[in-house]
């Protein structure tokens, strides 16, 4: 292969990578519907810490005894923070009531807005579009 050829594949290999993070981080009003919102109340499953969204899973069970595992979406690590949310506060196996805004798509995903905690805390997240 000559010089040239080799430069411009390692170009757009570099290009490649760097557009997997960009296209992971997605606007909060291109996925969540705000004339819809959720109020759920569920056992915390699981908690990712992640940037640049968070991610809490909580099972709700309805009145037949059926159980649907939301995901449910927020700031990232620091953004948790500034309002108080972080791995002191939620425990796994805890109930919460969790509202936010639905998913476009109708499925069981949201966007956070508010989280009470068992003992009754509220923490409030800003309503904004964070992108």
């Amino acid at each position: 292969m000559n010089r040239s050829l080799i430069l411009k594949l390692a170009a757009a290999a570099a290009l490649l990578g760097a557009a997997g993070p960009a296209l992971a981080h997605h606007s909060v009003s291109a996925q969540f519907d705000y004339d819809k919102p959720f109020d759920i109340k569920g056992t915390l499953s699981k908690i990712e810490w992640i940037n640049p969204h968070s991610y809490l899973n909580v099972v709700v069970t309805d009145g037949a005894g059926k159980q649907t595992t939301w995901t449910v979406e927020s700031h990232g690590v620091q953004g948790m923070r500034k309002v108080g949310l972080d791995k002191d506060v939620l425990k796994v196996g805890l109930i919460y009531e969790v509202k936010g805004y639905r998913a476009r798509n109708g499925s069981a995903n949201g966007y956070l807005t508010e989280l009470v905690t068992p003992d009754g805390k509220v923490f409030h997240k800003s309503t904004e579009d964070p992108n």
